[in-house]
């Protein structure tokens, strides 16, 4: 298949999940690989993996979009990390997050936080950031 046919697959394929998903409902569940699972929660999950892979190929965006997106990105990680049971100890503060990990404070920016939530120190073009996230237990 050539990029364009593979595109037009896959733009195909989500027509019908987003048709099938509108005629559920936000507030309905759908199955899922641990079983029926709230829609409006899977959502927000598909969207953080577009995000993060939309990372991987660096989309562009503005930095207002850039700066939501971040912010959207943290609120739903400290959410799916207490899902997940492994909950983290961090606050959005106005500059930064401030992550509290083993009775010390430390101030991140946005972007350092989402690399250190989702174990992926690799896509900090800084490499003192990526070695602050590393050095925090991240893996990735």
């Amino acid at each position: 298949m050539s990029p364009l046919e593979v595109l037009q697959e896959w733009e195909a394929r989500q027509a019908l999940v987003r048709w099938a998903w509108g005629k559920i409902g936000v507030d309905g569940t759908i199955e899922t690989s641990i079983g029926r699972y709230p829609l409006r929660l899977q959502v927000w999950h598909l969207a953080r993996e577009y995000a993060i892979h939309g990372d991987d190929i660096r989309v562009t965006m503005s930095e207002t979009e850039r700066r939501n997106q971040l912010r959207w990105r943290i609120a739903f990680g400290l959410f799916a990390a207490r899902e997940e049971g492994e909950p983290v100890n961090a606050e959005i503060g106005g500059d930064g997050v401030y992550l509290r990990l083993d009775g010390t404070v430390h101030r991140l920016e946005p972007e350092t936080f989402i690399a250190y939530l989702t174990n992926r120190p690799q896509q900090l073009k800084d490499s003192k950031q990526r070695a602050l996230v590393r050095r925090l237990g991240a893996t990735g």
